[in-house]
């Protein structure tokens, strides 16, 4: 078999992830347009700015060009070259020579500068100049993109500040989020182990101010209401099981199953000076009554017996059927011999009053054999001892007897 290894992560990683892939695609997204558009803007500002350059520089070389004046003509170039983005300015006369030029002084040209100037510089402006609508020589000027390189630079340094303000507030914004539905998903996980552990199918989920995890709490909530449903017709049909194996069904009492586990536990939980005392109960000519009123009335003599055993004795005592006519009693705590005769004598007086079955009355009555656990090693042997003393009783007048072993 090909087991399969999953890497489980958590919810706060996933959300992180998800925000700045968000984040990430938004961020590359907005920074291209915007310095697309940048870019464009400054180029063809600067292309304007040059022909506006250009024809100013034309306008004032002309006179300076018409009479070949040298020093007015480097003048000026010199003062454009130097004051305005440009890097070349070359003159020519009408025969299209050359006949000065001016190139502004830099120490050293940075290859980032000489890439944005063949970028977006990379063609001069030719300008003709005209004396009174004549043609007396031309300039080629060449821009630079020093201050478009510098524009551009800001222009990613506040792009870099803003994305380092985005990337903190997404952050925040992040633990906020798995903060929120943490706090929303707690009450389901404590109510699910709740359930889980202490089966405490009787709870539900709450409210929950998350409409997905609302819908699921509402889904759980009515999966609880059949699990406690089946869960109370289970707990009442064992409760009715475990009833009618541990019960008699004629009377209602225990049965000799459940009254053995009974004498083992109090057997085990007595001590000398509070013993317990074990009465085995058989009824008088039980089998005469069967022959001579029919087995239905000796099962209604079977269920008064029940009833009067269980009216004379004490709360905390026990009362079982054992079998046909044959009872049982373990009475707790007997601290002194004398109690437990006048228990014995009131069960005895009990049975005096005869059953009306059938418009008939039956007589009965039962004998009582007693013994005590101060005197046995064992369930076993507390047992056989009480059935011995109930046999002795059938012989006396009275219809009981403790067994001693002394």
């Amino acid at each position: 078999m090909i087991h399969k290894f999953y890497k489980s992560t958590s919810l706060q990683t996933l959300f992180r992830k998800s925000q700045f892939i968000i984040f990430a695609i938004t961020f590359l997204i907005c920074t291209f347009t915007f310095a697309t558009i940048s870019v464009f803007t400054v180029e063809s500002y600067a292309e304007q700015n040059l022909q506006l350059i250009s024809r100013t520089v034309s306008e004032r070389i002309q006179p300076a060009l018409v009479f070949q004046d040298q020093g007015a003509l480097a003048q000026i170039l010199h003062e454009y070259t130097h004051q305005h983005s440009v890097r070349l300015i070359e003159v020519y006369d009408t025969n299209n020579h050359k006949i000065y030029e001016s190139i502004k002084t830099i120490d050293h040209y940075s290859t980032l500068q000489n890439l944005f100037d063949h970028l977006f510089l990379r063609n001069p402006i030719d300008v003709a100049v005209l004396h009174n609508g004549q043609y007396v020589g031309k300039i080629i000027l060449y821009g630079s993109s020093n201050e478009i390189m510098m524009f551009i630079i800001k222009i990613f340094i506040g792009l870099g500040i803003g994305m380092l303000f985005m990337i903190l507030a997404l952050w925040w914004s992040v633990n906020l989020t798995y903060r929120h539905i943490m706090q929303s998903i707690r009450p389901i996980v404590d109510i699910a182990q709740l359930v889980s552990t202490q089966r405490a199918y009787n709870l539900r989920f709450p409210k929950n101010d998350i409409q997905e995890f609302n819908h699921v709490n509402g889904v759980f909530n009515q999966l609880l209401e059949e699990i406690q449903s089946w869960h109370t017709h289970l707990q009442n049909e064992n409760q009715q099981l475990s009833y009618q194996v541990q019960h008699d069904h004629l009377t209602g009492l225990p049965n000799r199953n459940y009254f053995h586990q009974v004498l083992v536990s109090s057997f085990k939980n007595t001590s000398e000076k509070q013993p317990i005392a074990l009465l085995f109960i058989d009824t008088n000519n039980f089998k005469v009554i069967n022959d001579q009123y029919g087995h239905q009335a000796g099962d209604a003599v079977l269920k008064e017996m029940a009833i009067r055993l269980k009216q004379n004795i004490r709360q905390d005592d026990f009362v079982a059927r054992l079998s046909g006519d044959e009872f049982a009693i373990i009475l707790n705590s007997i601290q002194r011999v004398d109690h437990l005769i006048s228990i014995a004598e009131n069960l005895i007086k009990s049975a005096e009053q005869p059953i009306f079955y059938k418009n008939q009355s039956i007589n009965f009555g039962f004998s009582l054999g007693i013994s005590l656990s101060n005197q046995a090693i064992s369930p076993e042997d507390l047992i056989s001892q009480a059935d011995q003393a109930m046999y002795k009783a059938k012989s006396l007048t009275h219809h009981w007897f403790i067994y001693h072993n002394y």
